[in-house]
């Protein structure tokens, strides 16, 4: 760390009259703030040439990416339905799971080529999705089933309520509480017959 004494010039100091020209080990602090603005300057540049590195490899990503799309349907008296489309994925690509009170879509994916001039590619897809199942849908009845277009349907009925029939309720009425009597005085036994 530079203290004042590095960075003010000795002679102002009461000890350059006893000791002369004296250096130190520490940079003037010129040196130091123009080297650190040169390596500043470079890191912009790289830093700019990168992102637009990643802009147009992520363009064409984006392009290539899956299109994915959920409706989701939780209609009085339907109960729960989720469409998503997945036709990037086979069935045995997919899995669905009851986890709780949500539902988990998994698809993986991987694919490796090798092109005309020996260069290898390897892409590995993960699609994952989560929804929350409403408390009035019987989860232990969830359904998937998949369309020729690559569309993934989960349902699941609406709890079943059982229905509810009038009925009467009795009043059950207490017996009287016994009174109580009045105390012995202090002193006084009681006998109990028997």
């Amino acid at each position: 760390m530079l203290c004042r004494m590095h960075l003010a010039p000795f002679a102002s100091s009461s000890l350059a009259t006893r000791l002369g020209t004296v250096r130190t080990l520490w940079p003037h602090a010129e040196t130091i703030f123009s080297e650190l603005q040169q390596e500043m300057e470079k890191a912009r540049e790289f830093m700019s040439s990168f992102e637009k590195l990643l802009t147009s490899q992520g363009a064409t990503a984006m392009e290539q990416a899956p299109r994915t799309s959920t409706a989701l349907s939780t209609g009085s008296g339907e109960g729960f339905s989720i469409c998503q489309d997945v036709k990037n994925f086979t069935p045995e690509q997919l899995s669905v799971k009851v986890v709780g009170r949500k539902v988990v879509l998994v698809g993986q994916k991987e694919t490796q080529s090798t092109d005309e001039k020996g260069s290898f590619s390897y892409k590995y897809e993960v699609l994952k999705r989560e929804w929350d199942v409403p408390e009035d849908v019987d989860a232990e009845a969830l359904t998937c089933s998949l369309s020729k277009e690559g569309q993934l349907r989960i349902e699941a009925p609406r709890l079943a309520l059982p229905n509810t029939l009038e009925r009467n309720v009795p009043i059950q009425v207490s017996p009287a509480a016994p009174q109580p009597g009045p105390a012995p005085e202090d002193g006084a036994t009681t006998k109990t017959q028997m």
